[in-house]
């Protein structure tokens, strides 16, 4: 039987990128910011590591550090760990994805 690699059935290519993050995150009336570092982008998302814990189906605002722009709207689509003491990994999807 043939096993195909993960890397095959992605949507895009990932890219490595470490980039300090700001991540907003909405909590009942309240937003709360998070530092956290990207480890890889792709057209369609970003993996993120943070020392807070996300929560699949969490909606998350993404703001480079220095940036007074708009967040970039995502959705927590998985995370893991925390595996060690450099916290959790995330996977967050771009709701605004442009057209391919």
């Amino acid at each position: 039987m043939q096993t195909v690699s993960s890397a095959y059935l992605r949507r895009s290519e990932r890219v490595s990128a470490t980039i300090p993050i700001s991540l907003l995150v909405k909590w009942e009336a309240s937003q709360t910011e998070h530092d956290a570092y990207t480890v890889d982008l792709s057209r369609e998302g970003v993996r993120v590591r943070t020392s807070f814990m996300l929560i699949p189906g969490d909606m998350v605002g993404i703001v480079p550090w220095g940036d007074s722009g708009q967040a970039i709207p995502t959705r927590v689509v998985w995370v893991q760990g925390p595996g060690s003491s450099r916290g959790f990994l995330a996977g967050l999807e771009f709701l605004n994805t442009p057209p391919a």
